[in-house]
């Protein structure tokens, strides 16, 4: 049976995202998303643990890519109603021979396959970051250059794509200008995410004119010579509201509970590793089902890329399943349990009392909350943490990240000049100190010991 020309998908937030099977490129985009590698992210959420809190919040990175995906398809038609612009896209990347609008299409597609489960939820607790692991950097570079089933799609189209993909978007070689479509302040990743989020979260800061924000798109010039990205002077408004609903998304992002719920899976991983460190190392061998996550706790770079690879959602809580049933270690079983049974940490903002902690920095109150631990037969160093929340800047301005550009009639300006928002805040302002504890009664006696010490508080 011969298949229709058009590969279909009905999505929430975009309507239909349709693929053409008489397009070579398109063609080589089904072949991706039916690879391994991507369809694993059906199985990783987009926003970790958010469920915890919001109860819809289960969507999944495969379609967000897609959703994103489907955005990058609608900016690509917009250029080509001119033909200057229409020509740029059809021309190749450097020496390689690939198209700047096939790139474009496959960076945004892939630019969450190196994503660890529960997203940058596990990314942040075993600190991939500080150790070079981050999904858009070193997985990303990995599962491109090093998974089979991707290498034959390569093969098949042209084996340039992974190196090419790569270099467009700073990986050895200099950023291409087109890539900020892919990664920036304002590019199609968040277009999509905002809106998805905040679709499943159900709440309604996502509402963004996100049409209007790529029909506004245009290629200038810098003063000098520097070709950019920019958006005529009437998508103003239309990026201000954006502006303002990623400020809101973050705040919701950083809700106490879900940090509270993210700490307990912390303190569930760390005891994992403890357990396996210091009383069991024996039995971590690669017949361990936990053995992938162990390596990756411990630092990550002993993983190959197909063990990474089989780490999802599913494998993560299979395991947290199998401790809260079969642990030998009575709290790796107790803290488990009270993951898969929605327990979480009780938690305490220190900066209401005017401290932004350490708690240690208190010590007649950090002491005391550990003599309490000790007298109910708890653990401290497990059943207790702290972190510091910042609230995210409207626009981050150079050199931190590249501006979002703005087409006047006296030439192309940094949105900062043109724009009627306080773009620049206060960045201590809105932050939080949080303090996680075991139950009720110890978030009680927490509070009566600080308003004892400060004399007020909450």
């Amino acid at each position: 049976m011969t298949p229709t020309r058009w590969m279909t998908m009905a999505d929430p937030i975009h309507g239909n995202i349709r693929l053409d099977r008489h397009d070579e490129t398109h063609r080589l985009m089904l072949d991706v998303i039916n690879s391994q590698p991507f369809q694993r992210l059906r199985r990783i959420k987009q926003m970790g643990m958010a469920e915890f809190v919001f109860p819809g919040a289960t969507h999944s990175r495969f379609v967000h890519s897609l959703g994103a995906t489907h955005l990058m398809m609608n900016a690509i038609q917009h250029f080509n109603t001119t033909e200057r612009t229409r020509k740029l896209l059809a021309s190749s990347y450097g020496k390689s021979g690939i198209s700047l609008s096939r790139l474009l299409l496959l960076t945004i597609l892939i630019h969450d396959i190196g994503h660890t489960p529960l997203s940058h939820t596990l990314e942040d607790i075993l600190h991939l970051r500080e150790n070079g692991l981050l999904h858009d950097d070193y997985w990303n570079r990995k599962i491109l250059t090093e998974n089979e089933a991707l290498q034959a799609i390569w093969k098949k189209y042209d084996p340039a794509l992974p190196e090419a993909m790569l270099n467009f978007m700073g990986d050895g070689a200099p950023k291409h200008f087109l890539a900020y479509l892919v990664s920036s302040q304002l590019d199609m990743d968040r277009l999509d995410y905002l809106q998805r989020d905040s679709h499943y979260l159900g709440v309604q800061y996502g509402r963004i004119e996100a049409d209007r924000i790529i029909v506004n798109m245009e290629i200038e010039t810098l003063t000098d010579g520097s070709p950019v990205v920019a958006l005529r002077e009437e998508a103003i408004p239309a990026i201000e509201h954006y502006l303002f609903g990623r400020h809101q998304a973050y705040k919701m992002a950083l809700h106490s509970l879900d940090k509270a719920s993210e700490a307990l899976l912390k303190k569930t991983l760390e005891r994992f590793r403890w357990v396996y460190e210091n009383t069991r190392a024996s039995e971590m061998t690669p017949e361990n089902p936990a053995y992938k996550l162990f390596l990756l706790a411990q630092g990550g770079k002993a993983l190959t890329t197909e063990q990474f690879l089989r780490m999802d959602d599913c494998y993560l809580w299979e395991l947290i399943n199998t401790w809260a049933n079969e642990a030998r270690d009575p709290l790796l079983r107790e803290l488990s349990c009270r993951l898969l049974q929605h327990e979480i940490f009780k938690f305490v903002d220190l900066s209401k009392y005017g401290c932004n902690g350490p708690l240690e920095s208190v010590p007649e109150v950090y002491n005391a909350l550990r003599d309490h631990y000790e007298a109910r037969g708890l653990c401290f160093d497990f059943g207790y943490d702290e972190t510091r929340v910042k609230s995210k800047p409207l626009y981050l301005p150079p050199p931190i990240r590249e501006p979002i550009w703005i087409r006047t009639a006296q030439g192309v300006v940094d949105l900062r000049e043109v724009s009627s928002l306080p773009l620049v805040s206060d960045p201590g302002r809105g932050e939080k100190y949080l303090l996680f504890v075991w139950d009720g009664e110890a978030r009680r006696f927490l509070t009566e010991t600080l308003n004892r010490h400060f004399g007020g508080g909450e």
